[in-house]
């Protein structure tokens, strides 16, 4: 007996489980109707991503048993890795909201319901979505993703972009208002629990002159217990930590990046990185959490630390010779106690961009893949460390915007279907 097969990755198969007559609605029209729900739901879960949210979309019963699927997968069940998609929004366009495929090298329609969940607006999509209302902390760890507002520095919402459901992180996040404040989450998908790390920095008077003094606060969120701790607390002279986009769980270990904004003789910021051990807790330990130092070779712009597979990534922006001005964006990796320099973006990539990029940028990454963006305009470049190759990402087709004048955002993370919060 001969059986056809199809190739479930094609979009045309995907079309062909949509219904044959849809001014009815007649589900008996779906041909993957016939099958049972749970093989319909693993038939989805090997499509790509695109064709993934095209048939989350198609009806509730999909939608619902995708979802029930994620937070019971079969036993056994070991979820495969999928290249990264990178989200892209604009300040002033908030409806508009796309993702890059990587896998597929395009863009796609791609919205985030609004963190608020009394609201009850008709039109989330267009009105209340994250975006539109609040300026957030973001950091994502494989399939999930937190938002942190901040406003208030005490909302936090943990979520799965694929399947849309979230959770609000309570009780709500500790302490006041710091001056600088950082999150960073750090996913576990064997046991699908997670952890999250804030940061928090307060400015205090100093007796020293001219020097600056800062308490830092450390709390950790666990996904297993559902609460927050405060795992470390100290007192810092001539530098702070806790700045957004500059933190990282890796290897049970969370990497700070202290700034250093006052320096004898120049104005110019410097940068360290300092490495906490996360085994370690308060409950286990009556002094502080073993602490060590990684020294940053060069004077940077900024500095933006990623988790690539359990690899500290460390993305820097190199300035023009006397000047803050950025010249260039280089890779280091942790090895050891020292960070080795593993790439420059090449001038054919980031010559195009120079003008367009701040000192300071967006860096984010998943999987294989570095993606490093401009605040100022939809700039997007790639870094791919396993193919090692620099990759000019196509502009979004967001309306017709004066680049110079609006703020953009985004991150990366990888789609997975298997993760809720």
């Amino acid at each position: 007996m001969a059986y056809q097969t199809h190739d479930l990755t094609k979009t045309s198969y995907c079309q062909s489980l949509l219904p044959i007559n849809k001014a009815n609605n007649d589900l008996s029209a779906f041909p993957i109707n016939m099958l049972p729900e749970e093989m319909q739901i693993k038939i989805l879960s090997h499509l790509q991503t695109d064709d993934m949210v095209r048939c989350e979309s198609v009806c509730k019963k999909w939608q619902t048993g995708i979802e029930s699927w994620a937070s019971r997968p079969p036993l056994g069940y070991t979820p495969q890795p999928k290249k990264p998609l990178y989200f892209m929004f604009n300040s002033e366009v908030p409806y508009a909201t796309y993702a890059y495929n990587s896998d597929k090298e395009k863009w796609i329609p791609f919205d985030i319901p609004n963190s608020d969940e009394t609201d009850q607006s008709p039109t989330p999509q267009l009105e209340t979505t994250f975006f539109s209302q609040y300026t957030l902390y973001i950091s994502a760890s494989r399939g999930l993703v937190c938002f942190m507002e901040t406003r208030t520095q005490d909302k936090c919402y943990v979520f799965n972009p694929i399947l849309k459901n979230r959770i609000k992180l309570l009780p709500k996040a500790p302490g006041d208002i710091a001056d600088y404040c950082a999150v960073t989450l750090s996913t576990d998908v064997g046991s699908r629990q997670y952890v999250v790390a804030m940061v928090k920095s307060y400015h205090v008077e100093s007796i020293i002159k001219n020097h600056i003094q800062f308490y830092v606060d450390i709390h950790l969120y666990k996904s297993e217990t559902s609460s927050w701790v405060n795992f470390h607390t100290e007192k810092l002279v001539g530098w702070h930590g806790g700045d957004s986009d500059s933190c990282v769980i890796c290897k049970d270990r969370l990497y700070v990046v202290a700034n250093f904004p006052y320096v004898a003789g120049g104005t110019k910021p410097i940068h360290e990185i300092v490495a906490y051990d996360l085994s370690q807790t308060r409950q286990s330990q009556k002094k502080s959490p073993a602490r060590t130092k990684v020294t940053i070779p060069c004077a940077l712009t900024c500095v933006r630390l990623q988790n690539l597979d359990e690899k500290l990534i460390m993305v820097g922006g190199i300035p023009k010779k006397g000047t803050m001005t950025l010249d260039t964006v280089a890779i280091w990796e942790l090895c050891g106690k020292n960070l080795k320099e593993i790439t420059r973006a090449p001038d054919d990539v980031i010559s195009r961009f120079r003008e367009k990029f701040d000192p300071t940028f967006i860096a984010s990454g998943c999987g294989d893949i570095v993606f490093i963006q401009s605040y100022n305009s939809r700039a997007l470049i790639s870094y791919d460390t396993r193919k090692n190759v620099w990759k000019i990402v196509s502009k979004t087709p967001f309306p017709v915007l004066d680049d110079n004048s609006h703020y953009f955002g985004g991150f990366c993370f990888e789609p997975l279907l298997d993760i809720v919060p």
